[in-house]
């Protein structure tokens, strides 16, 4: 679905992208425009930039630019329609209300946000009003968690009947389908009946980062299994996509730049009542990327606080390792045996949890705590195998100084050479699976792919160039296909007599690589538009063509002579086709 580009500008002439970007990235004043650190990936000397003038972003280290709706769009991980949704309401413009029902997808969502809503009230007026639901507040009040977190958090019960919750929100009109969709609803395996999905638990509802009820989870009462359940996935839901408590902690996250990562429901309502309101937990799984992608938006460095038997497998650790790899720092917090940080806090109290943060090891340094007490450090089989599990963090250290401290620090450890170590890391990089970033520099294109950008650049200044340009090139012109998709954009909204700048172009296109590549060519400091430039690239554009229809001519009489030459019987047709295209060399030729 498209806004028109009469709303769009509307919201983008109340939202100006400083001040919009400003409240999510410190920015200082640099020219012309303001620079800060890029949000979107790790760096210490500034290359974001944002002109106020040109009312776009564009980060030089990583590419990532755009317009104010783009910015929003990366930073909050929303969808178009949200992004404008959110800038509207910043902005005080209205949005029609055709526009929503028009979104279909939209429309899906807001139901089964308005449909967790509704469920959720109701486990709380179980928990508050029912005599079971009664017990349960008593027996999270032992479990140290006061009325406030109850409240705060929306903590309900799911009674144990079977459709208790079914009969609730059919009265409310909704349909079973409805229900099903929301993973509030499954069906019996014996019979085929509808069933509420969380009976007989405390419910504990998740919320996504822009504060909406995504989903839900259930503990036992008893020490029945499974102990916790999640809502199945929805449209909305997506267990590995989700952060819980990430809603409540963003800004204290943001402004500590530090994200504590526990385990479980229990363990975050704990210790935010002490005091780390920083805390999200993952919701009992290995951490996912989707989830490490989250906890960068906010914060460079993470604590994580697992329980030691859960901290030590594989799976945890395999997911620490991404952390590195995404360029976090990443600290663990080394919890006595049998311990979680819930049941810490509330018999040692919050100096002691302090003090255990403060003590905190880098994670190649946990790791190898935990190999030295798996194997015999004074075999050579033990020491091998300690090499061996701890490669994979090793070669995601990407710091050179850091890695030679480590190795030289195993080397002597283990009393093994340095020189063997790092053979054996360079053969598990070889072997290793994994993306390469080669960001090719601009003086190593292409000329006539410089000449493109120039032009597209210059287009988007101005009505007039862009016309001129269109007069002696065609979109086919253009060798880059994102270049061909943009000049196709910019004779579209000329044609329609819509007016041309970037925001349009970006809008129209609503392409996020597009709108990386338009930041990047306006807010190059390299770059010149001027009379002279342009009609400079406009020919280098003809003679690269020209230059590639020549090669390919002559590919083709080569062929046909070689195949004349090579041939007993003379064809009269080749014999035409050669002479075609010697007339067609000399034409290209003399031009």
């Amino acid at each position: 679905m498209r806004f028109s580009s009469e709303l769009l500008e509307e919201i983008r002439n109340r939202c100006d992208i400083v001040d919009i970007i400003s409240g999510y990235v410190p920015l200082k004043p640099a020219g012309k425009g303001f620079k800060g650190l890029c949000p979107f990936h790790e760096e210490k000397t500034p290359s974001f930039m944002v002109s106020p003038e040109k009312q776009l972003f564009h980060c030089f280290g990583c590419g990532e630019g755009g317009n104010v709706f783009n910015f929003i769009m990366k930073f909050e991980k929303v969808e178009f329609y949200e992004a404008v949704k959110m800038l509207a309401k910043k902005a005080g413009v209205t949005l029609p209300s055709d526009d929503k029902k028009g979104n279909l997808l939209y429309k899906q969502k807001d139901r089964l946000y308005k449909l967790n809503n509704l469920a959720a009230k109701y486990y709380q007026e179980c928990l508050a009003r029912t005599f079971q639901g009664k017990k349960i507040k008593n027996y999270l009040k032992k479990r140290g968690i006061n009325d406030k977190t109850v409240e705060k958090y929306r903590l309900g019960y799911a009674p144990a009947g079977g459709n208790l919750l079914i009969n609730f929100l059919k009265k409310k009109g909704y349909s079973y389908e409805n229900l099903i969709k929301a993973g509030l609803v499954k069906r019996s395996n014996i019979d085929g009946s509808y069933l509420d999905y969380f009976r007989n638990r405390i419910i504990f509802p998740i919320f996504n980062v822009q504060g909406n009820i995504v989903g839900f989870g259930g503990r036992v009462l008893d020490d029945s299994l499974p102990k916790y359940i999640n809502s199945p996935e929805t449209l909305i839901y997506n267990k590995g996509e989700n952060l819980y408590n990430l809603n409540f902690a963003r800004e204290d996250i943001r402004k500590k730049n530090e994200a504590i990562i526990v385990e479980g429901y229990t363990d975050i309502l704990i210790v935010q009542q002490y005091g780390c309101t920083n805390t999200v937990a993952s919701l009992g799984t290995a951490l996912t990327i989707k989830q490490i992608e989250l906890i960068k938006r906010f914060a460079d460095n993470v604590l994580i606080a697992y329980d030691a038997d859960s901290a030590g497998n594989l799976a945890t650790l395999r997911s620490l390792d991404l952390l590195i790899k995404t360029g976090l720092g990443v600290k663990v917090i080394v919890l006595p045996q049998g311990y979680d940080p819930a049941d810490f806090l509330i018999k040692k109290g919050s100096k002691a949890f302090q003090f255990l943060i403060e003590k905190s090891l880098s994670l190649i340094d946990y790791r190898l705590k935990l190999l030295y007490a798996k194997y015999n450090t004074s075999t050579i089989e033990g020491r091998v195998k300690i090499i061996e599990e701890i490669l994979p963090t090793l070669s995601v250290i990407d710091n050179e100084v850091e890695l030679r401290a480590q190795i030289k620090k195993l080397s002597e450890e283990l009393n093994l050479s340095e020189e063997a170590i790092l053979i054996e890391l360079k053969k598990y990089k070889r072997g290793a699976k994994e993306f390469t970033y080669n960001f090719i520099r601009p003086d190593s294109e292409p000329g006539n792919v410089v000449a493109e950008k120039i032009l597209i650049g210059s287009m988007l200044g101005d009505v007039e160039i862009a016309q001129k340009v269109l007069k002696d090139l065609r979109e086919e012109d253009f060798t880059v296909l994102l270049h061909r998709q943009i000049v196709s954009a910019i004779e579209s909204l000329l044609r329609d007599n819509n007016g041309l700048d970037p925001q349009k172009v970006i809008d129209y296109l609503d392409d996020d690589k597009a709108a990386k590549l338009i930041s990047r060519i306006l807010m190059e400091n390299n770059i010149t538009f001027n009379e002279k430039v342009i009609f400079g690239c406009i020919d280098t554009i003809k003679n690269y063509k020209l230059t590639q229809e020549i090669k390919e001519l002559e590919k083709r009489a080569k062929m046909l002579d070689e195949k004349i030459k090579n041939s007993e019987k003379i064809e009269e047709n080749d014999l035409k086709e050669l002479g075609k295209i010697v007339k067609q060399l000399k034409t290209r030729n003399v031009n």
